[in-house]
């Protein structure tokens, strides 16, 4: 009997670990994943809007025993991938194949930067309370999204995040006596999807009154006087202040012989196989280089690599077709109204990435509640 090993469980690893056991049902897989649940990210701005609390949309990871996989609830502290042994919170765990889907967190200076008096990070489901107890008591001053660095986590959220402070505003009746600001070190919007779709998005922006300031990059929150200080030597004062911090390698990962020199994992782009025999690495802890730079940390992208991964350790292990990933995609772009535009294309087209964006529409709203709720069926339900 083989034994699988799958470290993370995201949407690579949750993707990974129902198609493990379809194409292996009497082989062993276990997942291991220091949280005892699982929500998708967008799932959190649905709070942020009032359109469903969290809770709503998270699922205990135990629910994998129900599907013949193996959960722990451990923390991954060592990953030996010549030998493929990985150490946990909850001991010493061995396998024949070994898929690691770890993501990816805050650097340590954003977050030190997110500690300041009315910051919050706004990618932390857990700040959530916090976040609408200071936005529902903000009625005049200034409400600043910033990006603090790239990459980070589903490139749309802070344009999503700005337009719903901005229609949480109005409902309240306070727009009027309070700016809604987003700032990005980036040179356009959405850099990653191109010129089209980075105007697109800023005239939705302009259109709700939302400021955008590109090439910002912060380089201080001062919590004393409630300020956000810029490496252009501009400052804003803020009333509330929602961080979106780049995201970094997994300490476990960037200390592994995993590790790339930039930190991250960088996996065959086609195969996902790293330079270890039987070691594969999917989603937010992998660099995937395209024609322009990276492949976006979007959850949709991680599940298509997991299952590509999934396939080609079946087919290491019990034999079957191997796969590869080829670079069609989509991100979601939410916009007021419970509208949804896709961002979509080949991300790996050469010289370019040839994306384009659909017009937004209450239909792909629906699509997008079907993708989770189809996901969430699909793996853990």
């Amino acid at each position: 009997m083989a034994r699988v090993l799958i470290l993370g469980g995201g949407f690579g690893g949750l993707a990974a670990a129902n198609e493990l056991r379809r194409l292996m049902p009497d082989d062993e897989i276990t997942l291991i994943d220091r949280s005892d649940h699982f929500y998708m990210g967008f799932a959190k701005l649905w709070d942020l809007a009032g359109i469903r609390p969290l809770s709503g949309g998270t699922v205990s990871l135990f629910r994998l025993t129900e599907r013949g996989v193996r959960f722990v609830q451990a923390e991954a502290t060592a990953i030996d991938p010549e030998n493929k042994r990985v150490d946990t919170s909850e001991g010493t765990f061995e396998a024949d194949a070994l898929l690691v889907a770890l993501g990816a967190g805050p650097p340590p200076r954003h977050t030190e930067l997110l500690q300041a008096a009315g910051a919050h990070d706004l990618y932390d489901g857990a700040g959530l309370p916090a976040i609408h107890r200071d936005l529902e008591s903000a009625k005049e001053g200034r409400v600043v999204v910033s990006i603090l660095g790239a990459p980070f986590k589903c490139p749309p959220a802070p344009f999503e995040a700005a337009l719903i402070v901005d229609e949480l505003a109005r409902r309240r009746g306070v727009r009027d006596d309070l700016d809604v600001v987003l700032s990005t070190p980036q040179p356009m919007t959405l850099p990653v999807a191109g010129k089209d779709a980075s105007q697109y998005v800023a005239q939705h922006l302009a259109d709700r009154g939302v400021e955008l300031l590109t090439e910002h990059k912060v380089t201080e929150v001062d919590g004393d006087s409630h300020r956000v200080r810029f490496e252009n030597g501009s400052e804003l004062e803020y009333t509330v202040l929602l961080g979106v911090p780049a995201s970094a390698p997994p300490p476990v990962v960037r200390q592994s012989p995993l590790a790339a020199a930039s930190g991250w994992i960088e996996p065959d782009k086609r195969t996902l196989q790293t330079h270890f025999d039987s070691v594969y690495a999917v989603g937010d802890c992998t660099a995937i280089p395209t024609a322009k730079g990276m492949l976006p940390k979007a959850g949709v992208f991680a599940a298509s690599e997991g299952l590509v991964a999934a396939n080609n350790i079946a087919a290491e292990l019990s034999g079957g077709e191997h796969s590869e990933l080829y670079g069609d995609g989509f991100c979601f772009l939410e916009l007021p109204g419970r509208r949804v535009a896709y961002v979509e294309g080949d991300f790996f087209a050469e010289p370019a990435p040839d994306l384009h964006i659909t017009e937004a529409s209450e239909e792909l709203f629906r699509r997008k509640q079907e993708y989770e709720r189809d996901r969430l069926s699909e793996w853990l339900k």
